[in-house]
C-alpha cells in the first residue's frame, strides 16, 4: 500500500500522511460509486507525471514556526483566552521542522486562499487496481488541491466547505457532498485528537478558526 511508503524513517505514520488517506479516499470512493463516467473524469484528474513543489522553509522558519507552536501549546496548558495567527509558511514549516514528514517533501505542501486552507497534494496512484476495458490510473499522479473552509460551531469543529481539483479539473457534484464532508471531518477530528499534542484540549477549548488575509486565525476559550 502506498500509505506504507510515506510512512517516517521513525517508523511512524505522522499527521501528514492522513492527508493522503483522504485523497485516496475521495479516488476510491468516486471509481466505485459513480462507474464509467466517473472513472473518466477520475483519469481526467490525473497527470502522467509527479508536481514539483518549492523547497522547505529553512531552518530559521522551522525554529520561528516551533516557538509559535510552543506558545499556543502554553496557553491551552495554562489554559488561558487566546489567539494565534499563523500563515501557510508558517504551516509548512511547522510540520518538516526537524526533518519529520521528509517522505512527504515532494508530496505535499499548505497554501491559503481566500477563506480556504489548501493541501497541494502529488500522490502516485500505484495503489488503484486494473479494471478492465479502463485506461490505467497506477502510472499516473493526482497532482491537485483540497481545500477546506473550517468553522466551529456549538463547540465543535465543522468542515463548512470541501473541494477537491486535479489537473485542473473538478467533480464537484461528488467531492462536495454532505457524505463526503462528514468522512474528512471525522478524519480530521481523529488527526487532532491522536497526532497533535493536547489535541483534546485544543479541539475542546476551540473557539474559532478564520482564514483572513493570508492568516489562520485561531481562538482559543479559557477553561481546562
Amino acid at each position: 500500500m502506498v500509505i506504507r511508503k510515506f510512512r517516517s524513517e521513525r517508523g511512524s505514520c505522522l499527521a501528514g500522511c492522513l492527508i493522503f488517506a483522504i485523497v485516496i479516499a475521495l479516488i476510491v470512493g468516486a471509481v466505485l460509486w459513480g462507474a464509467y463516467s466517473t472513472y473518466q473524469g477520475i483519469y481526467q484528474m490525473t497527470s502522467p507525471q509527479p508536481y514539483s513543489f518549492e523547497p522547505i522553509p529553512s531552518v530559521a522558519d522551522q525554529n520561528a514556526a516551533r516557538l509559535k507552536w510552543r506558545t499556543l501549546l502554553d496557553a491551552l496548558q495554562r489554559g488561558e483566552e487566546a489567539e494565534f495567527r499563523f500563515s501557510a509558511d508558517d504551516l509548512n514549516a511547522w510540520f518538516f521542522a526537524d526533518g519529520k514528514n521528509a517522505d512527504l517533501i515532494p508530496h505535499l505542501r499548505f497554501r491559503t486562499t481566500e477563506d480556504w486552507i489548501v493541501a497541494e497534494v502529488s500522490v502516485p496512484l500505484r495503489f488503484m487496481a486494473e479494471i478492465p476495458m479502463l485506461p490505467s490510473l497506477r502510472d499516473r499522479f493526482f497532482d491537485g488541491k483540497i481545500a477546506v473552509r473550517l468553522a466551529v460551531e456549538q463547540a465543535e469543529l465543522k468542515i463548512k466547505g470541501l473541494d477537491v481539483e486535479g489537473n485542473g479539473h473538478r467533480l464537484p457534484w461528488l467531492f462536495t457532498g454532505q457524505g463526503y464532508r462528514n468522512t474528512v471531518q471525522q478524519t480530521l477530528e481523529q488527526a487532532v485528537r491522536t497526532r497533535l499534542p493536547e489535541g483534546d484540549a485544543f479541539l475542546s477549548r476551540l473557539e474559532s478558526i478564520q482564514v483572513e488575509n493570508g492568516q489562520i486565525i485561531v481562538r482559543l476559550r479559557a477553561g481546562k
